[in-house]
């Protein structure tokens, strides 16, 4: 009898558990996840490698343990929320219980769980050294009547050799935005200097793969996300005899087999560093100047030339003032 009742007090307890735990997981899944109308991965670099003199940094994602992802943590995942200059590369990760644009947004007032915060990490260091603002707390400081839209309205700036990115602000409970400018060395907001203009992204960082007969030589474009490449299969296939596999073989593995993206580390239209980049993404054997048609949306006359050196390349271009993005 004792026997009896020992099972059905145990058939009872896991019964009763199974209850806890089918009810706590939709508890789990809504405070963790499903209560966020707006959230992304939270990542941070899994390798990296320099490339060209320090010109060039290949950096292969994976996402942190404190991630909202699913996957497995050391995984390689494809990672495009990337604002980066000459020296500051950032990510971001965000966790809001309100979609982009809603003004009931309170800075002042936030519900358990939500942030938006903004990774920088140094280049200029081989270790590259981490820093996390809370960019929530940022804007409180500047002005708490704010919040932030989204990020897809923000890009890359350069000001005086200080490097920013550009943030969209809305009016708490109205309409009115404004643009502003988070400073990557110190994690602040400015306002936009008065003689600085419109904030826009003004390198160019495509005119080879764009602009010139390059672009023929790759069975299909080079991804490019916010001023970096990213290589699609059909390029890795035929890229086994490419100079950077030959001279930078982990930084071609990145690129080739852990999904690896390619920074440009400048602040403007440098054609040299482009040019010095781009010879290791053709094949060992041959000079990225052999023949090189550029076209004449890049050039001072108008035309198509044909080149044979960097100089002859140079003496045919448009003035870097005049090569921005999209020209």
């Amino acid at each position: 009898m004792k026997q009896y009742r020992k099972k059905i007090l145990l058939i009872l307890g896991l019964l009763s558990l199974l209850v806890v735990v089918t009810g706590a997981y939709p508890l789990y899944r809504y405070l963790t996840h499903e209560r966020y109308k707006v959230w992304s991965l939270e990542v941070e670099p899994a390798s990296y490698e320099f490339i060209a003199n320090r010109q060039g940094l290949v950096i292969s994602w994976k996402e942190t343990s404190n991630s909202n992802g699913k996957k497995n943590k050391d995984e390689p995942i494809d990672y495009s929320l990337v604002i980066h200059g000459r020296r500051y590369i950032a990510t971001e990760s965000i966790r809001l219980i309100y979609k982009s644009g809603d003004n009931r947004f309170d800075v002042n007032n936030l519900s358990w769980g939500e942030y938006w915060k903004i990774q920088v990490y140094d280049t200029s260091q081989d270790d590259l050294p981490r820093k996390e603002y809370d960019l929530l707390k940022a804007i409180s400081d500047y002005d708490a009547s704010y919040f932030p839209v989204s990020s897809a309205y923000t890009h890359f700036y350069d000001y005086h050799d200080q490097e920013y990115r550009t943030v969209v602000l809305q009016k708490t409970g109205g309409d009115d935005r404004k643009e502003v400018l988070f400073n990557m060395a110190t994690g602040k907001l400015e306002d936009i200097p008065k003689d600085a203009g419109e904030p826009l992204e003004n390198r160019n960082v495509d005119i080879f793969r764009q602009s010139t007969s390059l672009k023929d030589y790759y069975s299909e474009a080079l991804r490019n996300i916010s001023s970096s490449i990213r290589l699609p299969q059909s390029v890795i296939e035929q890229s086994s005899d490419w100079r950077l596999k030959e001279e930078y073989p982990a930084a071609y593995d990145l690129m080739t087999k852990k999904k690896g993206e390619l920074y440009f580390l400048t602040n403007e239209t440098d054609v040299k560093l482009l040019s010095d980049i781009y010879s290791l993404l053709i094949p060992k054997d041959r000079g990225l100047f052999d023949n090189l048609t550029v076209y004449g949306e890049v050039t001072k006359d108008g035309k198509d030339h044909v080149v044979h050196s960097y100089e002859e390349f140079i003496s045919v271009l448009k003035p870097k003032e005049e090569l921005k993005n999209g020209s």
